[in-house]
């Protein structure tokens, strides 16, 4: 009976949740929830006034930037907390809903119609020998050998390109100032109409989430494209979440464009209302003014951006000090607790008799 006892209770410690392959998964998924969803903005093309998609005619990419899917969060979380990764990251495993998935890249080649073959971005943005000076003509007219970061500087296609990018497939929130050497060779390439791997563009950025999973990570990232990944499980898995999804898609506007493109229809229409009633022509709006507006709110915002990043520093550098003090203070308790033990061995072994004229018993 009381080995029984003894295996209940053991059985009873070692619970886990059933959505989760272990303990460190269940951890890791409350890192994931307390992170932000970035959602990606969907491209309807019928509803802009602007041409963007033909932009990307030299790429496999118009799919998922019109695949509007809604989903439930709590999937994309339950993926992302058991997510396994094989080394070349070509598989992605994981269990959802309590049953083990599978997404690989012949996966994104079949569901969300990718290119599978070409160039791997992120390993070639990782050499040293890629030609800044033919990259910074493409995007900003200039040949400068270094990568340029500014977005204010690049031409209106590629102003247009990245936008879409770091809105729908390769979300980066925040820093709207400043364009990642990613981001910008993406953009050089669809420019010119090179091809890559697209599919595996999307598996990497998904396999850079598990950083959040790690303790040591103290400012989380945004956590992105679920909907990608749900439509996936959905069509190879027929995983549904039996709760009404959380995560409903949000679309491209023509005001996210227009500070971006020139419009000429719309100097036509005022030029047309202002000959309709000159004494009270049509205001103009300062497009010029509206984007230093935006520019100034983007700086502002990075600008937070990189105070969070010191406070972050300074708590870590005081958290690192606080544990040295820590190690000295139980260094010193350790010394006197066995001056201590050596003063008490010593009465205990030899039992010392105090002087008569201290003895109270005397």
């Amino acid at each position: 009976m009381a080995s029984s006892s003894k295996r209940s209770k053991v059985s009873k410690g070692s619970s886990r949740n059933e959505n989760f392959l272990s303990k460190d998964n269940e951890t890791a998924y409350g890192r994931y929830s307390a992170s932000k969803i970035t959602p990606s903005r969907i491209l309807i093309q019928s509803d802009i006034d602007f041409q963007i998609l033909p932009l990307f005619s030299s790429t496999q990419l118009s799919f998922i930037l019109t695949l509007s899917h809604s989903y439930h969060k709590e999937m994309f979380l339950q993926f992302l907390s058991n997510l396994r990764v094989t080394p070349e990251c070509t598989r992605l495993s994981s269990f959802v809903m309590q049953q083990k998935v599978i997404i690989d890249k012949e996966d994104l080649g079949t569901f969300l119609h990718l290119r599978t073959e070409g160039d791997r971005l992120h390993s070639l943005i990782q050499e040293a020998d890629i030609s800044w000076s033919m990259v910074n003509d493409t995007l900003r007219g200039n040949k400068d050998k270094v990568h340029q970061p500014r977005v204010y500087t690049l031409l209106q296609n590629a102003r247009i390109i990245q936008h879409v990018l770091r809105s729908s497939i390769i979300p980066k929130a925040g820093d709207r100032v400043n364009i990642t050497p990613l981001l910008s060779l993406v953009t050089h390439l669809i420019l010119t109409n090179k091809p890559f791997d697209e599919a595996q563009l999307i598996l990497d950025y998904i396999h850079s989430l598990s950083d959040i999973r790690h303790p040591q990570t103290k400012r989380k990232k945004n956590i992105a494209l679920g909907h990608l990944v749900c439509y996936i499980l959905e069509k190879k898995y027929n995983l549904i979440y039996p709760e009404p999804p959380t995560e409903e898609p949000i679309f491209f506007t023509n005001a996210s464009f227009r500070s971006l493109v020139h419009d000429p229809t719309v100097e036509g229409e005022e030029s047309e209302g202002d000959k309709e009633a000159p004494s009270e022509p049509a205001p103009v709006p300062n497009q010029n003014a509206f984007n230093d507006i935006i520019q100034r709110f983007d700086t502002m915002e990075t600008n937070f951006g990189q105070r969070f990043d010191q406070i972050d520093l300074h708590m870590k550098t005081q958290e690192d000090r606080h544990n040295l003090d820590m190690a000295w203070i139980r260094g010193q308790t350790d010394y006197i607790n066995q001056n201590v033990a050596m003063i008490n061995s010593y009465f205990t072994a030899f039992n010392p008799q105090p002087p008569p004229d201290q003895d109270p018993e005397a």
